[in-house]
């Protein structure tokens, strides 16, 4: 038995252009960030951080509805409280139009070449600072190579 496969012409079906852009609302992101902290304590992790930047931002925005347009950041996720975002001069005030809350950290070596206050605190103590240190569990969702 053979069967023979035909092209034939489709009309596409009109839907028309929406009134309104969607929204996820700020409640999902909380659900996904809780659900997130679930699974980082049954696998014992202190903290987890989620790298992002321009061409690797959908873990980030999934988790916090915030796309970094212009430079790297940082999400650390710590078992309780508002997550902490670290961002560069650029991303900084965008960061605070998140849907959901965020303790925004500007970290000037996220920012773009030339700009002011580069190199100013290492990532080491930003890291402490967030409970990251020697002997933590940290989960990590993207990377990249940092000097």
């Amino acid at each position: 038995m053979s069967a023979r496969a035909r092209l034939a012409p489709l009309d596409l079906p009109e839907f028309g252009m929406p009134e309104e852009a969607p929204q996820v609302p700020p409640a999902v992101y909380r659900r996904r960030l809780d659900g997130l902290r679930e699974r980082a304590a049954a696998r014992g992790w202190d903290r987890l951080v989620v790298y992002a930047d321009r061409e690797h931002s959908a873990n980030l925005a999934y988790l916090t509805g915030f796309d970094p347009r212009f430079e790297e950041a940082l999400l650390v996720l710590g078992p309780e409280g508002d997550p902490a975002l670290l961002v560069g001069n650029e991303c900084f005030g965008l960061a605070g139009t998140a849907p959901v809350p965020l303790r925004r950290r500007r970290f000037a070596d996220f920012s773009l070449p030339g700009q002011p206050g580069r190199g100013a605190e290492p990532i080491e103590e930003v890291l402490a600072g967030e409970g990251i240190g020697t002997g933590s569990r940290v989960g990590v969702a993207g990377w990249k190579e940092y000097r």
